[in-house]
């Protein structure tokens, strides 16, 4: 553990602070804590930041006066690149993070900076260490950017990106408001950071890691019933620090305040803006265990300044690792947490640290099959998610009994895996959650739950019909709960044409109109925003209602097909294993977890755990329903699920889709080790993996150096990209000609096959601007949606193409590295959203 060589690292702190829209309140405690963090950071007695190095820059205008200083700041990082920001977290008509910068709008996106192109920027610098700090609404958003993710698509694509040495914290989860108290100094979240860097943690340790940080922080705000917040670190960045410890044990007093520090400051958009900086007193702090574990203690100033003896350092507590599905993070952090306070000891000490991870299916697979290890020959993609999935879990929860007895099959039958899946099917399920239509009720009123025969016919409309006139199904290629969901929606015997008309119309339907695409529908959005049917697991309805974002709670229906999330839990059993003591402490782990004292942690966090009955902790007071028992046939086998993926694949409105990639010599620059074009091949490869067996695929090259500047490619998915990956990028760019014919091809399409009634998608991947004098065609209905991915640019900076794009498609920006993710999320989005 070491502080940063300050010589070659970068930190970039922005905060925006007033507002010109008079829809964003202005938040003048965000100036004092750009500000404040940044006199901390170049105090050479704390840290060591040189003045030139840690850049503040308060109320920018403009999105380009945010990103231009972040690239520059990554491009020349070599040892560690800090971003921070404070301000308003806006949220686009996708559900998509933004930052509010001082003209921002809340109607207008492209006035505030998209965190997608805002996280694209780190990911690709060079930099050993990166660590991001947000502080605003729906913070907990920007994990699916830069790791973990609500949204599947996004999660599947980020495989392409290495995220060693990334650490991230955020101020509030995904969908919880960030505070910034009318009054106070600072923020909620930056004030109590500030703190404890003030203040230090009592213990041996001579600096302050980033893990040590956010467990005093978290647990002052969890304490304080403020939104808590959100980290991830990557292979053990947490251990990462910024700062020296201002408490170390036996430096001096407990709890020192800070002193002014002399220091530049901040930038104001362009100008000097006198810098504040507030004292901040003594208060009762946490006892730091030796190794990042905290527990409850309470060391004052004035009792280590009368002399009274020190607390003896805590030892280090036994670390195990937990890895849990990607949506329940939050859930079973809190669980971990209860587990750690229950086993402290008696001088306080904490004795367990339970550190929770969080990875999809799909990877979770792969890592077993390659027994959690990276061969020396291991593809990039491998390599790129051993990175992504991090240490191998002592402890593992998957969403479905199915899932981990499919691991546990394949590990049994692979020679010479370095793991195993111990244990009985049967017995490792720990709590039960239904699959419910979550419907949203009267404002003021109490939830209430209903009962319903069925899916099928809820969806329908042969059953009671809830209040809203549609329901928004999550993903079933990305999320467990719409795989299970299909499994009572397509049901044995059902014919295609009734599974398209009765089913999988009415569900295109809803998620059009909710402004859904079909990739992993924004479900805390959604629920905060009240306005139409969503199907989830039962624990997301009830911890909403519990922690609601607005006034309206959430009804909900239980269909009596319905299928379960069961939660399965084993400890893997690993050719070298870590220890006798990891072990022992995961073994004493998962029997607390099977205990009636962890049946009852997990009941207060929405679960319906095995061993107690069906209506305990917070289930029925929160739009649950008390009565409800899974039956014997709501358990889901490996055949149920293949079964209805098959039914809802021969069911889903096909499409056609055109993808059309600049070929010009701009595309040869390189970034994050890969050229712009390969970059746009590998996001192509990566949107093929999207579409279904009636889907149509076509490709074609534009440059002026080919004949006719359009090089159409034939052959089917796999051999047209095997024949574009043999092009050398060279010529200009006839962008507008690129465009223009794509819309004519899928115009031609239509007209050719007026009854086939299916999607028809443009996507141009681009990184200049045309250099040719076509026009571009119009577009005055969605038969024909066009998206433009700029590919190693900010934004969308073709005036012409955005407002062609405005209303039947998109225009955007993407770093290179984070193509993967657009391409395949943009053409998922569009699929649902054509008429229908």
């Amino acid at each position: 553990m070491r502080l940063p060589d300050f010589a070659q690292s970068r930190a970039v702190l922005i905060g925006t602070a007033t507002y010109h829209s008079s829809r964003l309140a202005n938040l003048p405690s965000v100036a004092n804590n750009v500000a404040a963090l940044r006199a901390r950071l170049t105090d050479p007695a704390l840290s060591g930041f040189p003045a030139d190095r840690c850049t503040g820059i308060v109320n920018p205008r403009r999105p380009d006066r945010v990103l231009r200083p972040v690239q520059r700041a990554a491009e020349e990082a070599r040892d560690l690149l800090l971003v921070y920001y404070a301000g308003h977290g806006l949220l686009d008509r996708d559900g998509e993070l933004h930052l509010g910068l001082r003209l921002s709008h809340e109607q207008q996106p492209w006035t505030s900076v998209r965190f997608a192109e805002f996280a694209g920027q780190i990911l690709e610098s060079g930099a050993r260490t990166k660590i991001v700090i947000l502080d605003c609404c729906y913070s907990g958003r920007a994990m699916q950017h830069l790791h973990m993710s609500d949204d599947g698509l996004v999660e599947q694509a980020t495989a392409q990106l290495d995220i060693d040495g990334l650490y991230v914290l955020t101020s509030s989860a995904a969908n919880k408001p960030s505070l910034a108290p009318e009054g106070d100094e600072f923020t909620a979240f930056t004030g109590r950071l500030l703190k404890y860097i003030d203040a230090g943690l009592p213990g041996p340790q001579e600096l302050l890691t980033m893990q040590a940080l956010y467990r005093a922080v978290h647990s002052d705000m969890h304490r304080h019933r403020l939104p808590r917040p959100q980290q991830y670190s990557g292979n053990l960045v947490g251990e990462a620090a910024l700062v020296r410890n201002r408490a170390r044990t036996g430096t001096g007093p407990a709890v020192p305040v800070i002193a002014d520090v002399p220091g530049e400051p901040a930038v104001v958009d362009g100008a000097r803006r006198p810098r504040r900086t507030g004292l901040l007193a003594a208060h009762p702090g946490w006892r730091r265990a030796v190794g990042g574990g905290l527990c409850i203690g309470v060391l004052t100033a004035t009792a280590s300044a009368a002399g009274s003896p020190a607390a003896a350092p805590c030892a280090a507590p036994a670390a195990i690792r937990m890895l849990v599905p990607l949506d329940t993070v939050t859930m079973f952090t809190d669980i971990a947490d209860a587990y750690e306070y229950a086993t402290r000891g008696a001088d306080n000490c904490q004795r367990v640290r339970v550190t929770v991870a969080g990875a999809s299916r799909d990877d979770v697979a792969r890592a077993f099959a390659l027994s959690w290890r990276t061969p020396p020959d291991a593809s990039a993609t491998d390599r790129r998610l051993m990175g992504r999935v991090g240490l191998p879990p002592d402890v593992w929860i998957a969403d479905l009994t199915a899932d981990m007895a499919t691991v546990q099959a394949a590990l049994a039958a692979a020679p010479g895996a370095g793991v195993r899946i111990p244990g009985d099917a049967t017995r490792w399920p720990i709590a039960e959650s239904p699959v419910v239509l979550a419907e949203p009720g009267e404002p003021g009123s109490a939830p209430v739950s209903r009962h319903v025969p069925s899916w099928s016919g809820l969806v329908a409309g042969r059953e009671p019909r809830p209040r809203t006139t549609g329901m928004v199904r999550p993903d079933p290629d990305t999320t467990t709960v719409g795989r299970l969901v299909n499994v009572s929606l397509y049901p044995p015997g059902q014919s295609t044409t009734a599974a398209r008309n009765e089913v999988q119309r009415p569900l295109d339907a809803a998620a059009a109109d909710a402004g859904q695409g079909i990739g992993a529908p924004d479900i805390a959005g959604l629920l905060c925003a009240g306005r139409t049917g969503v199907i989830v697991a039962e624990w997301q309805l009830v911890r909403h209602n519990l922690h609601r974002c607005g006034a309206v709670t959430w009804n909900s229906w239980y269909p009596g097909d319905t299928r379960v999330l069961d939660y399965p839990m084993a400890q893997p059993e690993w050719a070298h294993p870590a220890g006798d003591r990891i072990r022992r402490t995961a073994d004493a782990f998962t029997a607390w977890m099977r205990s009636p004292a962890g049946g009852r942690a997990l009941a207060d966090r929405g679960l319906r755990p095995r061993n107690t009955g069906p209506d305990t902790g917070i289930i029925s007071r929160n739009g649950a329903s008390p009565n409800w028992y899974a039956k014997q046939d709501s358990a889901t086998g490996v055949s149920d699920l293949e079964r209805a993926g098959s039914a809802y694949q021969a069911a889903k409105r096909p499409a056609t889709v055109i993808v059309a990639v600049d070929g010009s010599g701009s595309m040869t620059a390189t970034d994050g080790g890969r050229t712009r074009f390969g970059a746009a091949l590998d996001g192509i490869t990566a949107s093929i993996g999207t579409m279904g067996p009636r889907d149509d695929f076509h490709l074609f090259v534009f440059s002026t150096a080919v004949r006719g500047d359009l090089w159409e490619i034939t052959g089917g998915a796999a051999k047209s990209m095997d024949r574009a990956r043999g092009y050398r990028p060279a010529g200009e760019t006839p962008l507008y000609l690129a465009v223009d014919h794509g819309v004519r091809r899928l115009r031609e399409d239509r007209r050719a096959k007026p009854h086939d009634d299916r999607h028809r998608i443009l996507v141009v991947l681009t990184d200049g601007r045309n250099t040719t004098g076509h026009r571009l065609p119009r577009l005055t209905d969605d038969a024909v949606r066009v998206v433009v991915v700029n590919v190693g640019m900010s934004g969308c900076p073709d005036p012409r193409l955005r407002a062609l794009t405005q209303r039947h498609g998109d225009c955007v920006g993407v770093s290179s590295g984070a193509v993967e993710v657009e391409v395949a999320k943009q053409i998922e989005r569009l699929w649902q959203k054509e008429a229908t």
